[in-house]
This record gives C-alpha cells, structure tokens and sequence, in this order.
C-alpha cells in the first residue's frame, strides 16, 4: 500500500495452500527455525481439515470425502502483531500492525523458500494476498452523519450508491457488498461497505470496510510466488487507491 502517515489497515494476510502430501512436515527444520527465530511466542496446534470432492461417474455423481489431521505451527512476535503459521497443509503469514509490504512479502517468502528446501517436491494449489481496509472516521471534524452523505466525501460514491437507496441511515444495521474479478488464472474479491460489529443493532460508527482479496487456484512452485505476490500488491494499491477520494487522502497525509 502507498506510505501514507496514517493508515486503515487492520489485517493482511499472505498465504500458499499446498498440493497434499508434497509437505508432510510434522515440524520446520532447522533451517525454517533460523527464519523465524525473532518469534518468540509459540506453539502447536493439533487440526483437521475435511474436503469434499464429486466426481461424475456413467453411474452418478460419486462424492469423496478426505479428512486430514495435521499439526499447525505458530510463531508471534511478543506483542502477537504478526503471526507465521506452517504446517503440512498451509503456510501463512498474518499481521496486525500494517508496517509495509516488503518486509512482510520477504518473510514469506524466506518461510516459503524453507519449506521448499526441506521438502524438494513441494508444491502450491493457491496462492493468495488480503488486505483488509477498516476506514473509521469518529472524529468531529470529518463531518456529521452515518449514510451515504458522510461516506461519498471520503469513498468512491460508486461504492456508497447501497447506501443512498438504503435511505435511512438511522436504521441500516449492516450493508455489505461483494465484487468478483476473473483474470484467467488470477482472481480478486473485493469486499466493501458497513460490517457493523454491533449487528444486527442498527449501526452507530462510522467505519467502512474495503476488503481485497487476490488469489490464483493453479500450481505454483516456490519460484513464481514473489512476481505473483508484487502483482497482487500492486492490485490491492490500485483498488484501495480507486476506492477513496482526495478528502481521506489529505486526513491520511
């Protein structure tokens, strides 16, 4: 995301979903511990995760359920801001505190690179990038109201449209919306509007969500995860960028 001194951004995520059985680890080797040794906070988690799978067959649709049991790694900073989880299944990184792109994308991809070593055959059925965007706008200064007159000064006003047709915004307990983009290999979901944690209460704070979600469900190898990650960053930019307008820019400067 640009450096702006100010910043909404209360979650991202970067995650590789492995092709089973190509990572049968139990627990990181050595050389994925040197990678996350300034993590101290951690533990392990036993997990199990259930897949369905239909197949058409000359005699009818044959479902095929796997259940997998695993063990999921955890490593936080002290302050549990950022999280590494690595396991059999998965690896991800999570972060709490938005501090920057690179530094995050270069942890993963040293943890990604780990396993890659320890596990030659290794092997990525999706890669993805989310950021999670919760504008809040509680000061006074920002302006009265909680619709769509409030929001179309700070959000693209083709977002906040629900909002106008939801009239009545001392009423409206929660209006979220979803857009879907397929590029092929390539994917986004984006979604935006109030969540309103107080639901179904009729919402009180001004808080609006834009969440992008960018993802690629084919196989990958080790190698080809940093171009992808920088594509899907410069896409999470380019929405959030498209989203708001020059006035919550200036409050984020």
């Amino acid at each position: 995301m640009p450096h702006y001194a100010k910043n909404f951004i209360t979650q991202v995520i970067l995650r590789a979903d492995f092709v089973r059985g190509t990572v049968p680890m139990a627990e990181p080797d050595a050389a994925m511990m040197n990678v996350l040794e300034g993590f101290p906070v951690r533990n392990r988690m036993n997990r199990t995760k259930t897949e369905v799978t239909v197949r058409k067959t000359p005699q009818g649709n044959n479902k095929e359920t796997y259940t997998t049991n695993f063990v999921e790694n955890n490593f936080w900073l002290e302050d549990k801001s950022r999280r590494v989880a690595v396991c059999s299944e998965y690896l991800f990184v999570e972060e709490k505190r938005y501090e920057g792109y690179e530094a995050l994308r270069d942890l993963f991809v040293e943890a990604l690179d780990a396993a890659a070593a320890q596990y030659p055959g290794m092997k990525i059925k999706r890669l993805g990038m989310r950021f999670v965007n919760e504008i809040k706008l509680p000061e006074a200064d920002a302006g009265p109201g909680l619709g769509a007159d409030f929001w179309q000064k700070y959000v693209n006003p083709g977002l906040v449209a629900g909002l106008r047709f939801a009239a009545n915004s001392d009423a409206l307990a929660r209006h979220m919306c979803t857009t879907e983009l397929n590029y092929g290999t390539d994917r986004a979901t984006i979604r935006y509007g109030i969540f309103n944690t107080e639901y179904p209460k009729p919402n009180r704070r001004r808080e609006f969500i834009v969440d992008t979600d960018t993802y690629c469900e084919t196989q990958l190898a080790a190698a080809d995860v940093p171009a992808k990650l920088d594509d899907y960053h410069a896409a999470a930019c380019s929405v959030f960028e498209a989203a708001i307008t020059d006035a919550l820019r200036e409050r984020m400067r």
